[in-house]
């Protein structure tokens, strides 16, 4: 009787009980939740015309493409003084969406230097060299939008 009432509370545990979690493949709704977020985050990333330019000329992702602008202009932000940083934030209406994409709000106040630059570049799976082809693009994308070559010449200066 006792090995009939433990198989039917095993057989119910076992049925009752999602098969991922009985074997250790953690919270299903949390890994799609996150792919969904993900997927969000590419089709609005994809939408930026400055990210569309990335993608076409550099062999990245757009959610890399969309971090990876996104980490230059704040370590352009958090640079440039005076006219130059005027300028640009009013030359960034499309980016602002962009700045999302590095996470929290405070992971932009934190790229200052090219060491951090790169940190930010690498946890996006961007390597030196080829965030370093984004630089033309984004200068290139700023120039149609009216950078003055002031603010052009201070960001190659700037970038790598």
């Amino acid at each position: 009787m006792k090995y009939v009432a433990t198989l039917l509370t095993l057989s119910s545990l076992v049925f009752a009980t999602p098969s991922y979690a009985l074997f250790g493949q953690g919270d299903k709704t949390t890994d799609v939740m996150t792919q969904m977020a993900t997927q969000f985050a590419d089709e609005q990333a994809s939408q930026s015309p400055l990210v569309q330019s990335i993608t076409e000329q550099v062999d990245v992702s757009s959610t890399q493409a969309a971090g990876g602008a996104s980490a230059l202009l704040a370590m352009a932000a958090n640079n440039l003084t005076g006219n130059n940083q005027q300028e640009l934030t009013s030359l960034r209406p499309d980016l602002g969406s962009l700045s999302s994409l590095l996470g929290d709000s405070g992971a932009s106040n934190n790229i200052s230097s090219l060491n951090s630059l790169y940190s930010v570049a690498e946890k996006l799976g961007i390597n030196a060299a080829t965030l370093q082809q984004f630089v033309p693009v984004i200068l290139k994308y700023l120039g149609q939008e009216g950078a003055s070559q002031e603010l052009l010449g201070s960001l190659t200066q700037l970038w790598p």
